[in-house]
């Protein structure tokens, strides 16, 4: 994907349906934080409660309106092939950034081995709750996040989807967000997981805290959980993109009791999951066995021999 001329040194995506006042003191606070020359754009991902047109009016905001729902990796792509910016910055809607976040952030992406970046994340509303970067609890995939380990960037197994930074070229280089997840839930972890496979390092900026509302204080949040079915479907779809058998065998046996098991292999089975797995397989550099030996002291699952 070419870069417009005079392009903007950072490009803000922010993905939103329905995120109510939330939205506009996302976008205020990232427009008091971002450079002179950044831009956010806000893809309005079918919202039917107003909050978009509640935005204030700035010459660095762009408004972008799908003609029908995306679901969050495909609103990103959708965002990220109308961004200028050399940076690619993915942003939840209900986050608050620190001033100065960004020189970091384009400190550490200037290292060419590096292939995503991301910040601690703080609690809305208890700041001093902090996770730095996440790790895979169990079989389910479930993660949880991690205590900190030094005060300089360092790698983490996984970083959080609220707040991504990566280069333009990069992005588009591995395909962006895979678009075969559902309207929300792992898109990110499988881009973490792919930048890694493919040879490239995730770091984390421990001198950068994001602040990010909890998804069980939002009014709206029941509206991303789905129904179970497609969440074990999605599951299902990160082990089978990128786990060799025996941890594919584990997840899978993780879930076989589950009523909406059934329905939800079903749906994985007539979807293009094995033809982007033999893709990912023949391009990555690592697998899954060098993930989880390399994180080995920072993960509470994946070692096992079970």
């Amino acid at each position: 994907m070419p870069v417009p001329k005079h392009s903007p040194v950072v490009s803000l995506i922010v993905v939103s349906h329905n995120e109510g006042g939330w939205l506009r003191k996302t976008v205020n606070s990232l427009a008091r934080t971002i450079p002179l020359d950044g831009e956010i754009l806000v893809v309005d991902d079918s919202s039917t409660d107003g909050s978009v047109d509640r935005l204030l009016p700035q010459s660095r905001v762009r408004v972008l309106r799908p003609k029908w729902r995306l679901g969050a990796a495909r609103a990103r792509n959708f965002g990220a092939q109308r961004a200028g910016g050399n940076i690619l910055v993915f942003c939840d809607a209900h986050i608050e950034p620190p001033q100065r976040w960004f020189p970091p952030f384009r400190t550490v992406l200037a290292r060419s081995n590096v292939g995503l970046v991301g910040p601690a994340c703080t609690e809305m509303n208890s700041r001093e709750v902090k996770g730095f970067g996440l790790g895979f609890v169990d079989a389910g995939l479930n993660c949880d996040w991690l205590d900190q380990l030094s005060s300089s960037p360092y790698e983490v197994p996984l970083l959080g989807g609220f707040f991504l930074g990566i280069r333009r070229e990069l992005f588009f280089e591995i395909g962006g967000f895979d678009p075969g997840f559902g309207f929300w839930g792992m898109e990110d972890i499988e881009l973490v997981m792919r930048i890694w496979e493919f040879g490239y390092r995730c770091m984390l900026l421990p001198g950068v805290e994001v602040a990010h509302l909890d998804a069980s204080l939002r009014s709206r949040a029941t509206e991303y959980q789905d129904d179970g079915r497609r969440w074990i479907e999605t599951t299902l779809r990160f082990a089978v993109l990128h786990f060799g058998e025996r941890r594919l065998r584990r997840v899978f046996r993780y879930y076989a009791k589950d009523p909406c098991f059934p329905a939800a292999l079903a749906g994985l089975a007539v979807s293009d999951a094995w033809e982007k797995r033999a893709a990912i397989h023949a391009k990555r550099t690592h697998d899954d066995e060098w993930f989880f030996q390399r994180f080995a002291h920072r993960q509470y699952w994946g070692n096992q021999t079970r």
